[in-house]
C-alpha cells in the first residue's frame, strides 16, 4: 500500500543555497535537535519521509518564496536526531508571507507558522502556493501610482519612494504592501490630470545601493504594460465607484494609493468606452404604452434580467448616487398592503391608538431625497398604489386618519393638503418582469406616472 504524501512549509536561511548558480537541483540538509522544540517544527520533523513535497522559503535577505521540491532522504542519527535531505526542483516567484497572507486559504497557517523552521501544510495550500509561485493562480491588490515620466509599454521602470531629500512621498505606507503581480493603473499630471496606462509591480520594496544626489534609495519596480484611452479626473468623479475619492481629486498630492477591484475595473470601464459608459437604457414609450407624457414621474421602474438578480440593488445604488439621495430599501412580496403605504392606527403600550405613517405617507412629504426603494416590485400588487395615482391624477382623496375635530383628513397636490405634495419624489422598482409582462400587468393610468429604464448588462 502507497504511503500517503505528507506537505511541508521549510524556512530557508540565505546560506543554505548557492545563489549563484540556477536553484533548481540543489540539495540543503537540515537536522533537527534531538528534543521538542517549537522554533524547530520536531513533529512535523517527525512524520518527513523520502517523497513528501516542500516549499521552501527564503527568511533572510529579500525575503520570499524560493521554490517548491522535495525530500529525498530521512536518516534518525544518535540521540533521535533527525537528518531530512531536500532538493528544489521548482523555483517560484520570490512572493512574500504578506502577499500570500491576502488569501484567506493560507492566512490562518502562515500566521501560525511564526518563526517555526518545519511546519506541516495541508494538500491544498501546498497546490494554492505553488501556482501562486509559478503564476499560475494571482491573489493581487490594485494600486494607483501617480508618476509624471513617460512610460513606453513593456518597459520596466525603478521608481523611488522618497523625494532626492529623502522625505517619503505621500502615501508611503502603500509603497511596503506592494508585491510582485499587484496591478497599477498608472496617472500622469502632465497629460491633462489623467490616468494614462496599466503595468504591474516587478519588484517590491527593496533598496539599492547609494545613488549620488540622493538622500535615500529605497524603491520599487514596476514593468509599464499597456497605454489606455487618457481619462481625465473630473470624468473618473462621475463614476458611482470613483466619485469623491480623495485621490482622484485635482489638488491631490498622493503619489500612490490602494484601490479596490471593483474601482480598478470601473477606470477600465470609461476608458474603454472613452468616458462614462451609462448602465442604464431608457425604454421607448411606445415599447410599453402609447400614452402622452407627463411632468410628473414618481415611479421609476428599473427591468432587470432574471437572471442577473443579483444586480438589481446594485443597479438602483448606482442611480441613486447621482442624485445624493437618501434611499430607505426594502423588498416587495405578495402580503404588501395599502396600510404599508398610507398608515394605519396602532394600540401602544398603555393601548391607546396612534397613527403609524406608511412608506408613502411618511417619506413624500420630505425634502431630502428619501426615496423609497422595492426590491422585486414586480410581486406587489400594483392596485395597492391606486390611492396614490389619484391624487396624482389630480382628485383630493379622503384617508382614514382623523384631525384633532373628528374629520377625516384630505390628501392632494393642494398647498393646503393634510400630507405635503413633493413632486419631486420617487418610488424606485426593482423589477424583474420583461417589458411584455410590465405592459400586461400595470394600467395605463400607472404606466402614465412611470419611468421604465432597462439595466444593461455586459
Amino acid at each position: 500500500m502507497t504511503e500517503e504524501t505528507n506537505y511541508f512549509w521549510l524556512n530557508c536561511g540565505y546560506n543554505r543555497w548557492n545563489h549563484n548558480e540556477p536553484l533548481v537541483g540543489q540539495t540543503t540538509l537540515f537536522e533537527s535537535g534531538a528534543q521538542f522544540n517549537p522554533t524547530q517544527g520536531f513533529r512535523a520533523f517527525k512524520k518527513a519521509k523520502a517523497g513528501d513535497k516542500v516549499i521552501f522559503y527564503q527568511v533572510q535577505i529579500d525575503a520570499g518564496l524560493l521554490g517548491s521540491g522535495e525530500i529525498i532522504s530521512v536518516q534518525t542519527g544518535a540521540q533521535h536526531k533527525i537528518r531530512v535531505q531536500f532538493r528544489l526542483t521548482e523555483a517560484l516567484k520570490p512572493l512574500t508571507a504578506d502577499y500570500l497572507k491576502r488569501s484567506e486559504a493560507l492566512e490562518f497557517r502562515i500566521n501560525n507558522m511564526k518563526e517555526t523552521l518545519f511546519n506541516q501544510i495541508s494538500p491544498e495550500e501546498f497546490d494554492l502556493i505553488e501556482r501562486l509561485g509559478n503564476g499560475t493562480a494571482q491573489i493581487p491588490r490594485y494600486f494607483f501610482l501617480a508618476e509624471n515620466k513617460e512610460f513606453e509599454p513593456g518597459e520596466t521602470y525603478t521608481l523611488f519612494t522618497h523625494t532626492y531629500n529623502g522625505i517619503k512621498r505621500n502615501g508611503y505606507h502603500y509603497y511596503t504592501q506592494l508585491e510582485i503581480g499587484d496591478k497599477i493603473v498608472f496617472y500622469s499630471r502632465e497629460q491633462d490630470h489623467s490616468v494614462v496606462g496599466l503595468g504591474e509591480v516587478t519588484q517590491h520594496l527593496r533598496e539599492l545601493p547609494p545613488i549620488p544626489g540622493r538622500t535615500n534609495s529605497t524603491a520599487i519596480e514596476v514593468k509599464y504594460n499597456e497605454d489606455i484611452n487618457p481619462v481625465s479626473l473630473s470624468t473618473l468623479n462621475k463614476h458611482p465607484r470613483l466619485k469623491n475619492l480623495y485621490y482622484l481629486q485635482e489638488n491631490a498630492k498622493q503619489a500612490i494609493a490602494s484601490m479596490s477591484q471593483a474601482q480598478f475595473g470601473a477606470i477600465l470601464e470609461m476608458s474603454e468606452h472613452n468616458g462614462l459608459k451609462s448602465q442604464f437604457e431608457a425604454v421607448e414609450k411606445n415599447n410599453v404604452i402609447d400614452k402622452n407624457d407627463d411632468d410628473i414621474k414618481p415611479f421609476i421602474l428599473l427591468v432587470i434580467n432574471d437572471k442577473d438578480r443579483a444586480e438589481g440593488l446594485k443597479a438602483a445604488e448606482n442611480l441613486l448616487q447621482k442624485t445624493n439621495a437618501n434611499p430607505v430599501i426594502t423588498s416587495g412580496h405578495p402580503d404588501f398592503t395599502e396600510d404599508m403605504l398610507y398608515g394605519k392606527y396602532l394600540p401602544n403600550e398603555a393601548g391607546a391608538l396612534y397613527f403609524r405613517e406608511g412608506f408613502i405617507t411618511e417619506l413624500m412629504p420630505k425634502t431630502d431625497r428619501s426615496y423609497l426603494v422595492i426590491d422585486n416590485f414586480n410581486r406587489i400588487d400594483p392596485d395597492i398604489f391606486q390611492t396614490y395615482i389619484n391624487v396624482l391624477e389630480g382628485y383630493e382623496m379622503t384617508l382614514p386618519r382623523y384631525n384633532r375635530d373628528g374629520t377625516m383628513i384630505k390628501w392632494s397636490r393642494k398647498k393646503d393638503s393634510f400630507y405635503h405634495f413633493n413632486p419631486n419624489w420617487h418610488i424606485i422598482g426593482v423589477t424583474y418582469d420583461s417589458l411584455e409582462e410590465i405592459k400586461e400587468k400595470y394600467s395605463e393610468q400607472f404606466l402614465k406616472y412611470a419611468r421604465i429604464v432597462k439595466v444593461k448588462h455586459d
